[in-house]
């Protein structure tokens, strides 16, 4: 294991899901926004019809217009000889008219007469006024996550805008060595990938993020910088110094700023992964590796913003051979990242080699789990997988 940490009271990855989802609860923050720019957001409060659909009674099918009225008591030995007008389906009906015949119901004698052998009820083959809204009506429930059908609707109905749920992210990057994107690194310097990774992961849940100015392994600067981000913020992802290194000091700085909840979990990669409480916000320390960035991510965070509301995707998995063993590790939960590939009627997942930098990552399709309690797989065993792209 490559991270830097020695401590050894690690708690299950499990234990620490647990103490992040009753440690920390919905925040609710909203905002209104144009209705053709809400695909996948949560709305946050009911939606009304702004028109009555349709506006007035409609044709529901190409024929002869009738008063339901005169049909009384028509028949086939008393067939009746009534007012009439040809209408075509969708359009609007005659005034007064409230019913349509098909042509083989009716014989029709001329544009304005017609003969009936038998009666019809008011509002036979009629769209009736407001039968798919009515103005005023809820059309959509609170908490509904919006897809390009709910938008097109929505338009129909004349709704402009909707008050959707809103959730905002600080994302600090600490280090002396790290430096912005723009810049190019010198020798012993690295880009601030994290961020840009993790605000992409989160735009695709409609997360807003803000990402705050790198900060040095100061830990009265980094204590600052987490309080700051703390007030503005729902929950705040520190990157870089979790561990036990001489120059690691996110872990003190959570505690200057507020409580710590946790720090070390028995999982790998992310095992210095740490958690606090802020102003009563939730305060991550993220490791500075990508991978294991990733990972924590995935599995420490997601559950909380899933337990708010955040519309994150549903996992989606795939199974196929494992084409060498592997091991399980000292109760830890252990993630490989694999590759997999289609061949002769079967899947075939290889397992990646965990590296320095951002290779692995690349090749990777997915993620193999194994939970503490796993004996390992062997080659030619049938895992599942979750995929990454």
């Amino acid at each position: 294991m490559s991270e830097i940490f020695r401590s050894t009271n690690l708690i299950s990855m499990k234990e620490a899901q647990k103490s992040i989802l009753s440690s920390f609860h919905q925040v609710l923050r909203t905002k209104i926004i144009p209705v053709k720019e809400a695909r996948g957001y949560i709305l946050a409060e009911p939606v009304l019809s702004q028109r009555t659909i349709p506006p007035l009674p409609l044709a529901g099918i190409d024929g002869t217009a009738v008063h339901s009225k005169q049909t009384k008591r028509a028949s086939k030995e008393h067939p009746r000889e009534i007012e009439c007008v040809k209408v075509n389906i969708g359009l609007p009906m005659p005034e007064g008219y409230d019913a349509v015949l098909q042509d083989e119901e009716t014989e029709v004698l001329n544009q304005e007469q017609c003969i009936v052998v038998s009666p019809v009820p008011s509002h036979y083959n009629v769209i009736k006024k407001g039968s798919d809204t009515v103005k005023g009506q809820v059309i959509i429930q609170k908490d509904h996550c919006l897809i390009p059908y709910d938008i097109a609707t929505l338009s129909h109905f004349g709704v402009k805008t909707v008050k959707v749920k809103q959730w905002k992210i600080g994302l600090i990057a600490t280090g002396d060595e790290i430096i912005p994107l723009k810049k190019d690194p010198l020798p012993g310097q690295i880009t601030d990938t994290n961020t840009l990774m993790i605000s992409e992961y989160l735009k695709e849940y409609k997360a807003n993020t803000e990402l705050y100015p790198i900060t040095p392994d100061d830990p009265d600067l980094i204590s600052r910088q987490i309080t700051a981000a703390c007030e503005n913020c729902d929950m705040v992802l520190v990157f870089g110094g979790s561990s036990d290194g001489t120059r690691d000091y996110t872990v003190d700085a959570i505690k200057k700023s507020g409580t710590m909840i946790f720090h070390g979990v028995a999982m790998y990669p992310g095992t210095s992964v740490s958690c606090g409480s802020v102003l009563e916000k939730p305060v991550f320390g993220i490791p500075g590796q990508a991978i294991a960035s990733l990972i924590t991510f995935f599995n420490l965070v997601f559950p909380l913003l899933k337990s708010w509301g955040v519309p994150i995707r549903a996992k989606k998995h795939i199974i196929g051979e494992i084409t060498e063993d592997i091991l399980p590790y000292n109760q830890f939960d252990m993630f490989h990242l694999v590759s997999a590939r289609y061949a002769d009627g079967k899947i075939r997942i290889f397992p990646l080699e965990l590296n320095f930098g951002h290779m692995t990552g690349m090749a990777a399709d997915g993620i193999l789990h194994l939970p503490p309690w796993s004996n390992g797989y062997r080659k030619g065993e049938r895992v599942q997988v979750l995929l990454i792209r």
